[in-house]
């Protein structure tokens, strides 16, 4: 291969490399802060956020949990319970949020798994 072909190749690799990094970290829409926002407002259509961000994060996990139990063996890290309804993951989720040691800056994903898996996770439950 000629070498300036190869110097534009690895030229474009970089770019390309480059321009991937800012776009996978805006894959956490939303931090703890603004989740905790949403959560505490008292407005009507930021808990319906609230509840349904939460909802959708803990759906997610547990749907990632059970592919990977199908797929190769692993066991489940959450065990949740029947009662662990919408309400009952806001709540949990709100407390972690409200804790002073929890860093808020963290993705709002992060924080309702380490909330969701503090009251929940299978070793917990043994």
């Amino acid at each position: 291969m000629m070498k300036w072909a190869h110097s534009f190749i690895t030229a474009c690799g970089i770019s390309l490399a480059a321009s991937l990094v800012p776009q996978a970290a805006l894959a956490d829409f939303i931090d703890g802060n603004t989740l905790r926002l949403y959560c505490n407002s008292g407005s009507p259509q930021d808990e319906a956020v609230c509840i349904v961000y939460i909802t959708g994060a803990v759906d997610a996990f547990t749907t990632a949990e059970l592919i990977a139990q199908k797929t190769n063996g692993q066991e489940p890290g959450l065990c949740l319970p029947e009662e662990a309804d919408p309400d009952a993951l806001t709540s949990i989720t709100r407390a972690w949020l409200d804790r002073r040691e929890t860093n808020l800056a963290f993705a709002a994903t992060l924080l309702i798994l380490a909330a969701v898996d503090d009251a929940y996770g299978c070793d917990k439950a043994k």
